[in-house]
């Protein structure tokens, strides 16, 4: 585990190509030069590992969420303030139960920077609940046109990982002076952005440029 928590802090504070496994092993102490190729074998398993303890358990938390809440509207379509809240609860029940620092959001950032391994981490679909999530906010918005609703979806998602993360390099930049109340207050301000987000009406500029992309199914543009 050592391997992982130094690689995941070096990961999420320099970049992922910019770090190298000797800075790995030194980071966690190791004094075997081999021993991160011995447990891992390429940076690739690496960040395989590291999703594994982080991202699966992330999964997991939000699949019950999610599960809970459909039982409660006896399968009907979930509220925006309910899918932002599955959406979030687990980056921020992480954040509020651990010590820290923490590194985690950062992490997914520099994964996220990273094309070759994002792109991967995308098809082996390791998000798999993002995109359940997406398809409640189509069912809780039926006439919201697709592309609107898939991009105002990864625009919550990105702003979200960018604000935690944030977050994250606040409290390791400041330590004991951290203030909780001010990280509280700012992940509040999160969510009530990302339901406006969600929630917004379309703007007469937006519908036309969306008339402008071919094959776009057109539904109504009012707001719900």
């Amino acid at each position: 585990m050592g391997l992982l928590l130094a690689a995941e802090r070096l990961f999420a504070t320099q970049g992922i190509a910019a770090t190298t496994i000797r800075q790995i092993n030194t980071e966690a102490g190791q004094k075997n030069s081999s021993a991160i190729h011995y447990h891992f074998g390429s940076r690739d398993a690496i960040l395989d590992a590291i999703i594994a303890i982080r991202v699966t358990p992330a999964n997991a938390q939000r699949a019950k969420l999610l599960e809970d809440a459909r039982a409660r509207t006896n399968g009907g379509p979930l509220s925006t303030e309910a899918i932002i809240d599955i959406l979030l609860k687990p980056s921020i029940d992480r954040f509020s139960s651990t010590q820290g620092p923490h590194f985690t959001l950062r992490f997914l950032i520099q994964l996220r920077m990273n094309i070759e391994a994002w792109r991967r981490y995308e098809r082996e679909r390791q998000a798999w609940t993002l995109i359940d999530l997406q398809s409640e906010l189509r069912r809780a918005r039926p006439h919201l046109p697709a592309h609107i609703a898939r991009n105002r979806f990864r625009n919550a998602v990105n702003f979200s990982m960018f604000e935690m993360a944030e977050i994250e390099g606040t409290e390791d930049r400041l330590g004991a002076r951290y203030s909780r109340d001010e990280a509280t207050f700012r992940i509040e301000e999160l969510r009530s952005t990302l339901v406006a987000m969600l929630d917004a009406p379309i703007p007469a500029r937006t519908a036309e440029a969306l008339s402008r992309i071919p094959d776009t199914p057109q539904k109504s543009t009012s707001p719900t």
